[in-house]
């Protein structure tokens, strides 16, 4: 019986450490998820670990989640998010828009740009923004 459990959890483990990433709309749910609950610093580690962003920008990722708990503290805490636009760009590339609305009743506007390299999809760009005429616009 400790064979047959040891067993499954070896595999559980062996699983999850192996694993690829899932889509880029299971990653944006769970980055959300876990800025709920978590908070910014979690939800950004979750969201960017071994990826070729946080090889690039790890610094402006760390300096990202102190700015997201200050807008946090503003708007009041995510009440709940809404997929606005999901667009391919080729089969290997995709960018998601949402708007996340806050207990104060404002939104802010997201923008999540994944990438597939041979076995998974890694974020490969994300912001946000408080200003609506900026919000759909194809310009950072």
């Amino acid at each position: 019986m400790k064979l047959a459990i040891l067993c499954i959890v070896t595999v559980v483990l062996s699983s999850q450490v192996f694993a690829a990433r899932p889509e880029p709309q299971a990653q944006i749910d769970t980055f959300f998820g876990t800025l709920r609950n978590n908070g910014p610093t979690t939800a950004f580690d979750e969201l960017c670990k071994n990826t070729l962003l946080e090889a690039q920008k790890k610094s402006e990722l760390a300096a990202g989640a102190p700015q997201i708990e200050a807008v946090l503290k503003i708007y009041g805490n995510i009440v709940r998010v809404e997929n606005v636009e999901k667009k391919s760009f080729g089969e290997s590339s995709a960018r998601f828009r949402l708007i996340s609305y806050h207990s104060s009743g404002a939104p802010l506007f997201w923008e999540f740009m994944f990438f597939k390299t041979k076995s998974e999809w890694q974020i490969y760009v994300f912001r946000y923004n408080d200003q609506f005429y900026r919000a759909f616009s194809d310009t950072p």
